[in-house]
């Protein structure tokens, strides 16, 4: 009954009365779900008391009279018109012995005169009806006139939307499904939920439902089994060979203009389809373009028909449309596989454009499939391909197996060990080795070109090893040089991007990262590093302060690249669930951070997009708290951060300090992002030591609060300023000072700290004794909270009381309520359980507690005072 309640809701009101109906007609197409939901209301009605009858139109009992209630008249046999009245007379007899709901199930399939005993019982109210009925049907007059006239009130059922799809799905599988998974059942199914059942049934037996990262994926190909073919079969009914061909041609390339179609299959024929709703002619300007009525038409048709007649077809189509030429490059793309799949013979020149528009649009794998069907035909030029996409499919090692050989021969040797270096650095995680590759290119003849190519990879070596000063300057040289392949240019942005927000150097950044967004949506060679400029830039916008600038480059990568297939979506699932995260919407962003995690493990990637996905992950669980997810998260982070990563450290850090924080360490929290803080300002990262130290602000911790001060004069950035202001708020106590701070924080755009502001401005207005504004921020806060889906941080877990914890006891507080006993405590913060035990007694009288649960429960109730 997913998506089913407002409609449940809807035939209760019509069954009771309301309206001064006799019933309900639930209308819809076939498999939409009517008799699901019919059957549903039965059995609650049943369940109540009521007494029910079901009645079942079949095509089988058409021809008979009455056939639908011959199961009502017995072995006697009289006049049709008494048998009628005998019909009714019976429920008119139960009606008054009490209620009676009746459901007639396909009434579109009624004979005549069961059709009539329907319409009577509803004019003369005998009974009260729920009917079903196919929307489209030829059904008898008298039971379209149930709903014309007003009798029965008429519910028209949709298909499930895409959030009902997915629940269903899930629902069915017990676990999340990837979100672009579920987005492609819901278009092949049209919602219808029929089809939606067994087509989900199909995917599981034959294998291609498979879970990653806890999150259910499906393979790229579509099982069909002969019972979703027979479900199908009976919308597509019985198909002559000429409308077989016009449904097979659809079935490989749609949608298609009418002449162009009209030269490979019979006019009549392809009207004839459409009349009878096989396909849709939708006219766009002057043309006419033909699609099939149903995605899931397309798969039975492709499971179903020879592979040697589907071949013959590929190839006629490609045929026909090179006669035309291509209009862009998905045109070229769409003749290319049609040529590959063909009977035709080998295009290889076709291919190797093909691979490039392919990884233009994102097809990594398909381009990897044309640039292999070039190379087998000997196009020389399909290696620089083949090997491009192949660093950019994130396939590391091998790479860097043919870029060694290609970096020591031929002309473009020094172009190439310069990819090979920046494969070792993204790829494999080892900027060693790449700095000793490009020394070894030092001194050879380099030309400008060479020169500033070198350049570019030489800044991103700096930039992952936290040299930003010289991985600006570095990436401005090269970018200056304006020679720059598409993939050098796109090195040099991404090294300037993470330098400049690394030093807080906001001016200029956002022109760069425009300018490599537009070339990335032209260029093979760029396409796909998109992400990664998105990623770097979003990061450097939350370094920055600029949350809405992060939350808007992650939108507009989504729509520059909607339907992205593959790996493309693993890095586009990350970018918006670093987007929820950074605005709040927790619950959100663990969704999508998890898919993209599921896509990582499934193309089995080995770039930075792992770590970076379980930091952010880490601190959504733990901002929800939620530790032990939370340290499943980071333990996985900490085994593919590369040693040499120093630009990484700090992400690592601060989740961690997360972690600590939700599993109730607090001081260990703290102490890890101090030392963060400290490795930041050795490394002239000052955003990176800001988020460090706002992350201990969050926490209460003051001790930051001159440092901070230091660096938002230095960086003359609002986000340093509104930690700063925050710091020295909380470390004099001024609740209006913190008010203050969670306003800030709010215009800006980060909703979670500002709940934390807000938290913390409860507790000093009570240790001021001011009731009323304690209460007023607690409200706040709570508010805050929700808009986030729900945190549990240790700000929010903070009781309101006139004489706060000491640290101490706060520190035993939180570990209590981590679920730790007083011995785990002792253990942990080596003291004895005496002690632990006197500390929380203390505690407990402070907050009012009178157990050491209901310590427990005040900790997790926080300022809003819910437990």
């Amino acid at each position: 009954m997913t998506g089913r309640d407002s409609e449940l809701v809807a035939i209760r009101r019509g069954l009771g009365g309301v309206g001064g109906y006799s019933g309900v007609a639930i209308v819809g197409a076939a498999g939409v779900g009517k008799t699901r939901l019919a059957r549903e209301v039965m059995e609650r009605a049943a369940a109540t008391g009521e007494r029910t009858k079901w009645i079942v139109g079949t095509q089988s009992a058409q021809p008979i009279p009455l056939g639908a209630f011959t199961s009502l008249l017995g072995a006697s046999m009289s006049d049709p018109l008494s048998n009628v009245r005998r019909i009714i007379n019976s429920f008119v007899a139960q009606q008054h012995k009490g209620s009676v709901l009746i459901c007639v199930d396909d009434a579109h399939l009624l004979d005549g005169l069961s059709a009539h005993v329907v319409h009577e019982l509803a004019r003369s109210r005998a009974a009260r009806l729920l009917i079903t009925l196919r929307s489209g049907g030829d059904e008898p007059d008298a039971v379209t006139a149930l709903c014309k006239d007003g009798w029965l009130a008429r519910l028209d059922l949709e298909p499930l939307s895409l959030d009902d799809t997915t629940t269903v799905i899930e629902t069915a599988l017990g676990g999340s499904v990837d979100s672009h998974d579920a987005q492609r059942f819901w278009k092949l199914t049209g919602g219808n939920a029929l089809f939606l059942r067994e087509l989900l049934k199909d995917q599981l037996a034959a294998g291609r439902m498979q879970r990653a990262a806890g999150v259910w994926m499906w393979d790229e190909d579509v099982a069909v089994s002969p019972n979703l073919g027979e479900v199908v079969a009976r919308q597509l009914g019985r198909l002559t060979p000429e409308l077989a061909l016009v449904l097979d041609t659809l079935s490989q390339c749609e949608p298609i203009e009418v002449d162009l179609l009209c030269d490979l299959v019979g006019r009549h024929d392809l009207e004839t389809a459409e009349r009878m709703h096989l396909v849709i002619v939708e006219r766009s300007g002057d043309a006419l373009s033909v699609r099939l009525a149903h995605p899931l038409f397309g798969e039975i048709r492709r499971a179903t028909a020879g592979e040697m007649s589907l071949s013959h077809i590929r190839g006629r189509l490609a045929r026909r449309l090179a006669e035309d030429g291509d209009r862009d490059m998905q045109a070229t793309v769409r003749r290319s596989l049609l040529t590959l799949e063909s009977d035709l013979e080998p295009d290889p020149r076709l291919y190797l454009e093909a691979a490039r528009f392919a990884m233009t649009l994102l097809d990594l794998q398909l381009a990897e499939r044309f640039a292999t069907a070039a190379a087998e035909c000997g196009v020389a030029e399909a290696a620089s391909v083949e090997v491009m996409n192949t660093v950019l499919l994130g396939h590391g090692e091998r790479a860097e197996t043919l870029l060694r050989e290609m970096s020591r021969h031929g002309p473009d040797r020094h172009q190439w060990a310069t990819v090979r270096a920046a494969n070792l650095i993204w790829m494999l995680g080892r900027p060693g080795d790449a700095s000793a590759v490009l020394a070894e290119r030092v001194g050879h003849d380099e030309s400008p070109t060479d020169l500033a190519a070198r350049l570019a990879v030489e800044a991103c070596v700096d930039a992952v090893s936290a040299r930003c000063e010289s991985a600006a300057a570095n990436a401005r040289a090269a970018l200056e040089c304006g020679a720059l392949s598409d993939f050098h240019a796109m090195m040099a942005s991404l090294a300037l991007v993470m330098a400049q927000g690394a030093l807080g150097q906001v001016e200029g950044t956002s022109v760069v990262f425009d300018r490599a967004l537009d070339m990335a949506t032209t260029s093979f060679q760029a396409s796909h590093l998109r992400f990664w400029l998105g990623s770097v830039y979003a990061r450097a916008c939350r370094l920055t302060g600029r949350l809405d600038d992060c939350v808007e480059t992650a939108q507009r990568l989504a729509d520059s690249a909607r339907d992205v297939p593959g790996l493309a979506y693993a890095n586009l699932a990350f970018l918006l669930g670093h987007a929820e995260l950074v605005r709040g919407e927790l619950p959100r962003a663990v969704k999508l951070l998890r898919e993209a995690l599921a896509g990582v493990e499934k193309h089995a990637v080995t770039t930075g997009l792992r770590p970076a996905t379980c930091f952010a992950l880490a601190e959504a669980y733990a901002k929800l708290g939620r530790p032990d997810e939370a340290m499943a998260a980071i333990s996985e982070a900490r085994t593919c951060v590369p040693p040499d990563y120093l630009f990484m450290q700090t992400g690592l850090c601060v989740a961690s300090g997360w972690v600590l924080a939700a599993s109730g360490a607090l001081a260990d929290a703290v102490a890890t992002v101090r030392d963060g803080a400290k490795d930041a300002r050795d490394r002239v990262q000052p955003t990176h030591e800001l988020a460090c130290l706002q992350a201990a602000v969050q926490w209460g911790d003051t001790s930051g609060a001159a440092r901070i001060r230091e660096l938002a004069d230095a960086l003359a950035l609002p986000i340093a300023d509104t930690v700063a202001d925050h710091a020295e708020a909380l470390r004099a106590g001024s609740g209006d000072g913190l008010l203050a701070a969670a306003g800030h924080y709010r215009t800006i755009g980060d909703v979670a700290t500002a709940a934390d502001a807000a938290a913390q401005a409860a507790v000093a207005f009570a240790a001021g004794m001011q009731g009323k504004r304690a209460r007023y921020a607690a409200a706040l806060s709570q508010e805050l909270v929700d808009e986030c889906g729900g945190l549990c941080t240790p700000a929010l877990r903070t009781p309101v009381t006139a004489v706060p914890l000491t640290g101490r006891q706060r520190e035993i507080a939180e570990l209590v309520a981590a679920g730790l006993s007083n011995r785990d405590i002792g253990n942990r913060l080596q003291m004895s359980v005496r002690t632990v035990e006197g500390h929380l007694l203390r505690a407990c009288r402070r907050v009012g507690a009178a157990s050491r649960a209901d310590l427990a429960a005040i900790m997790r109730g926080g300022p809003g005072g819910r437990r």
